[in-house]
């Protein structure tokens, strides 16, 4: 049954109608048939919830490396290279059968762990000591005023009877003193177990969008953008909201009021959450009380007691994954809304509105029947601990109240009797709610681990990262919390380890610069689709500072290629020079510095335009003389300044807000100011009308100057003036020259120039 012929409930669709508008252990070592001097470096991952480790890394003396040219006065444009980790997407060392000299790069697999554990938890805890023990001394004394209540109570009945020798007055200054100490105790206590918990859940959600960030491509294919989401919003908002709800909200004078308050009458008054430390609190401090007040009333709580932790057990069993259920349901609506609206243009232009609606709507009533159960087990639960306890309190009543018709038992403790039972009542029924909480908030982090379970992080990428951090220089303490590191030796084994024996050379740039890129026998297959071989022994040689235009039918792996380039992947066999380097012997930010890729749809984030010419490079690294210098380069400065707040306007989501032209000026203009000598054209001006591809095509012919150059187009303009012409057919290069060549040649080029001629002359 298609999606748009279900039927909904009437109330649904009036609803609609009113508003149509988820490891891997990673140990890398390193071999080379060359004499190598020996460096130890400590690798930290304060982001990504890494601990410290340290290895041996080896790299070729400098007197045993290539020579390296000067690098070449190419261009009238030319920047400082820049010094920032470029933020792109991360890659994904995928060894099959590496390269005979990269053996001992291939990373090892072992046991996933947990990304939250409860050892995480307490080493981010103790990094907040001495708040803790202010936070533990409040809540010590505050219980024991709580405590104090009932039995104060049974005194002052005491006296009114005349049964007590003291003074009524003495008896209320003291009662007095609990009354105010009580709530100025709980300010003291809410404030600094709140403060507490919001910079551990900052730490958290950094290092786990920061884990997320290094993981391989293969992870970004494999989930959704709603399921990622929901990670960092919805099922860490439930272990915040188990704290904010059950440990540091507001407790009033609630346990106040039914300890000293309650009879018969009022025992059924509505329940109220209380902090899971103050219920745990109670519960030991008033048993303690009860016994010593009657040893012979006091076993009939024994009773309320097993009851109660059978219905916790029983509730355990059953909920956790009614639970799971609940929160996948609610993934699913948060990546049905991110889907929907980041392609609002695609679903518009194809009228898609009516199946959009009726997916969420399949997703919203599945998290209602998910919602529904899960309210039914609770409530039934709450029911049960309920019904313990009444008959618990009935069997008081009933042996108390004899007991004291006997002159057995006094009015006044029977009466403090009472108001303890009521608050070891209301304390344990707190901790069965609490426990119903703590059941979703595991099912979360569950779903967190689950996402984590197996997967492997790109060494090359997180190496480079930490390495870039620890030379920044942060001065806001906030920031150092976020960003320090929670690991110690003691323990270690709960997190991931990554050790790397990859070069982190300071003349990449040179070698770049001066260097040929050659592709050598590679073979290619994408992670989740390894028994389709993209690539079958591609051989390519990119000629340092000219221009290659790859070209070839669709499917032929041309786009595989750039992604190789870009180390988005990693050939599954075969290896990827630069100036006889491997590429993989580099880390993937130093990669990341030395090659700029312009796409047919580039991708502008909702900040400035200044802001997004400026995206890959540091702050400190870049003047706005520079980003207007860039922006002239690439025939971007002209529209820039017409613009409402120039180059402080903002370009509004994934740049909507600009023409396509616009975009993709304003991406020559950054890789322009990125300045780097490795340059990919991705097809650039497909897209575009005559007057944008003019002057997109001009501020490419300055970008491509003195750059490596890979042009993938299907205009025959955009590739007959290239220094070599590939042609890529079923995963190899099947041809290769200038245009007059392989048209000479009467082969595959001059048969896609044949059917394209009108087209284009």
């Amino acid at each position: 049954m298609s999606p748009t012929s279900k039927k909904l409930p009437a109330s649904f669709t009036s609803l609609v109608s009113l508003h149509l508008t988820t490891q891997h252990n990673t140990t890398v070592s390193s071999s080379s048939s060359k004499p190598m001097a020996s460096a130890t470096l400590s690798l930290h991952y304060p982001l990504l919830l890494h601990s410290p480790l340290s290895t041996k890394i080896t790299k070729p003396p400098l007197s045993l490396r290539p020579l390296l040219l000067p690098r070449p006065l190419h261009s009238r444009f030319l920047l400082p290279p820049p010094r920032a980790y470029v933020t792109a997407p991360a890659s994904d060392p995928n060894f099959g059968d590496p390269d005979p000299k990269l053996i001992g790069l291939v990373p090892e697999k072992a046991k996933p762990q947990n990304v939250i554990t409860w050892s995480l938890l307490c080493t981010l805890l103790m990094n907040h000591k001495l708040r803790l023990a202010l936070v533990f001394a409040t809540l010590f004394a505050c219980s024991t005023c709580t405590l104090s209540m009932p039995l104060f109570s049974g005194r002052f009945f005491e006296v009114l009877i005349g049964a007590r020798p003291e003074p009524l007055w003495k008896l209320l200054t003291k009662i007095g003193v609990l009354y105010a100490l009580e709530p100025l105790l709980t300010i003291i206590f809410v404030i600094n177990m709140n403060i507490v918990w919001e910079k551990i859940m900052s730490t958290l959600r950094a290092q786990i969008f920061g884990r997320i960030l290094i993981q391989k491509i293969e992870f970004f294919d494999k989930y959704k953008v709603g399921e990622l989401t929901g990670l960092l919003t919805s099922d860490l908002d439930s272990l915040k909201n188990i704290v904010s709800e059950n440990v540091s909200r507001d407790r009033g004078f609630r346990a106040l009021s039914e300890a000293s308050n309650s009879t018969p009458i009022n025992n059924s008054m509505p329940f109220k959450r209380e902090p899971l430390f103050s219920y745990v609190t109670y519960v030991i401090g008033t048993i303690f009380i009860l016994f010593s007040l009657s040893p012979q009333l006091a076993p009939i709580l024994g009773v309320l007691m097993l009851a109660v932790s059978i219905s916790i057990a029983v509730y355990k069993r059953s909920t956790l994954p009614v639970f799971k259920a609940h929160g996948k349901a609610q993934a699913s609506i948060s990546d049905c809304v991110t889907e929907t609206f980041s392609a609002i243009r695609t679903v518009r232009s194809f009228g898609g509105e009516k199946r959009q609606m009726f997916s969420f709507a399949n997703q919203v009533l599945s998290f209602q029947s998910s919602g529904i159960k899960l309210g039914t087990f609770k409530s039934v639960n709450e029911s049960l601990t309920r019904v313990a306890v009444y008959i618990s309190l009935i069997a008081l009543y009933c042996l108390g109240g004899s007991k004291v018709k006997a002159g057995e038992l006094s009015v006044g403790t029977m009466a403090s009797f009472i108001g303890y039972t009521f608050t070891l009542t209301f304390a344990v029924q707190g901790l069965v709610n609490t426990f119903g909480d703590l059941r979703g908030t595991f099912a979360a982090i569950e779903r967190i681990n689950s996402v984590f379970s197996g997967v492997q992080v790109d060494d090359a990428l997180a190496y480079g990262l930490e390495r870039e951090l620890r030379q920044k220089t942060v001065e806001d303490e906030n920031y150092k919390l976020v960003l320090s590191n929670i690991s110690t030796e003691n323990n270690q084994k709960n997190y991931f380890h990554f050790m790397s024996a990859l070069k982190t050379s300071s003349n990449l740039f040179s070698i770049a610069w001066s260097g040929d890129i050659c592709l050598e026998d590679v073979y290619f297959s994408y992670p989740l689709r390894p028994d389709v071989e993209i690539l079958r022994g591609l051989n390519l040689r990119l000629k340092c500072g000219t221009v290659t235009a790859l070209v070839g039918p669709s499917g032929a792996g041309k786009s595989t290629v750039v992604q190789l380039l870009s180390r988005f992947y990693e050939p599954t066999s075969g290896c990827i020079t630069v100036a006889g380097e491997d590429v993989r012997t580099f880390d993937k930010s130093e990669w990341a510095r030395v090659v700029s890729i312009v796409n047919q749809e580039p991708v502008l984030f909702s900040v400035s335009v200044g802001e997004n010419i400026a995206y890959g490079l540091p702050d400190e690294d870049v003047s706005k003389e520079d980003v207007i210098k860039a922006a002239k380069a690439a025939n971007a400065h002209d529209f820039i300044i017409s613009l409402p707040q120039g180059y402080d306007t903002l370009v509004g989501e994934r740049g909507g807000l600009l023409s396509g032209g616009q975009r993709q000026r304003i991406a020559i203009a950054r890789a322009l100011l990125k300045n780097a000598p490795i340059l990919i054209l991705d097809e650039a001006t497909s897209a575009l009308d005559a007057v944008s591809e003019r002057l997109v095509q001009e501020a490419l012919n300055h970008l491509m100057k003195g750059r490596t150059t890979l042009v993938i187009a299907h205009r025959l303009s955009t590739v007959q003036n290239a220094y070599q012409i590939a042609v890529c057919s079923e995963g190899r290069i099947a041809e290769l020259g200038t245009h007059f060549e392989l048209l000479a040649k009467k082969g595959q080029y001059a048969s896609l120039v044949g059917t394209q001629r009108l087209a284009f002359e």
